[in-house]
């Protein structure tokens, strides 16, 4: 797989920058502000967490950093490259990827095979992050070349590669359909599709959502050997729960009504005196250490 992996940079004024940079972003509906005037770094192997109450603007932010929503004003750059007018699927094929607040699966595809969709990923760009030839591609899975045998080999080990990062979870029920999965295995069955695509930088949307203590504490490690495995994958993730936000982030940035009220190592940001008025206000500050951010 690491010939599908291969791209280059283009860069911005001519400057290589590395990272996933958000520069000075807002996005205003009609009035409401609901990021505004964001600046911060996502570097390679980084864990960033973000975090801030219901409304802050935290999912608008992944929208825009994915391609999903557009720019008020401001830019966004992958590795010194401009991608904030790019549609979403140009913007995963420079490599990110990320999953939804709500469980997203091909509910009639089995485990196994929704999986395998996220193997075509890397397929889909080169170095220039443009198609590779149609024509090429079609003639090698019609009359099975041995490059094409080979690579669907490979993507096949990268499959199972990952169904196993999850465990007991997906592997045994990878030839089950994905509707007939629990909810918790749907989340863990989006962020497989979504790794298996090798992505640079990973764009996490409360992946803990709806998950009981026990589903979140095998997240949480999870993600911890993910920074192993892949010590240059970058990792953004939206969340609630601050048990995982303290284990695995690098540094907290914290949004309240579309603005970085904090941000810092995790104990500083999230015991920061304004953080916890904005979560629970002014006489409940001495109990923040145990809050669940809602």
């Amino acid at each position: 797989m690491a010939g599908f992996l291969s791209r280059q940079s283009k860069t911005l004024h001519g400057a290589p920058a590395a990272g996933f940079h958000v520069d000075h972003v807002s996005r205003h509906f009609s009035g409401v502000k609901a990021v505004n005037d964001v600046t911060f770094t996502l570097a390679a192997g980084e864990t960033l967490a973000l975090v801030g109450p219901n409304g802050a603007g935290k999912s608008t932010l992944l929208q825009m950093m994915s391609g999903v929503e557009r720019l008020t004003s401001g830019f966004i750059t992958l590795n010194g490259r401009r991608i904030d007018h790019l549609p979403p699927e140009r913007v995963a094929r420079l490599g990110v990827g990320r999953s939804f607040q709500t469980s997203r699966v091909f509910p009639a595809l089995s485990v196994w095979d929704s999986v395998m969709v996220g193997t075509q990923a890397p397929l889909l760009r080169t170095g220039s992050g443009l198609l590779v030839n149609p024509l090429h591609e079609l003639f090698a899975t019609l009359f099975g070349t041995a490059g094409w045998r080979a690579r669907v080999q490979a993507q096949e080990a990268l499959a199972e590669e990952t169904l196993k990062l999850f465990g007991e979870r997906l592997w045994p029920r990878r030839h089950q359909p994905a509707f007939s999965l629990s909810y918790a295995n749907r989340r863990r069955l989006e962020i497989a599709r979504v790794l298996v695509a090798q992505p640079d930088f990973l764009l996490l949307d409360e992946p803990a959502a709806g998950m009981n203590p026990t589903e979140t504490g095998e997240l949480t490690d999870l993600l911890i050997a993910l920074r192993q495995m892949r010590p240059n994958l970058g990792i953004l993730v939206v969340e609630h729960k601050l048990s995982l936000v303290r284990k695995v982030a690098d540094r907290v940035i914290v949004l309240n009504q579309g603005e970085i009220l904090a941000q810092g190592d995790p104990d500083h940001a999230l015991d920061h005196p304004e953080v916890v008025e904005a979560y629970l206000g002014r006489q409940r500050r001495d109990n923040a250490s145990t809050a669940h951010l809602g």
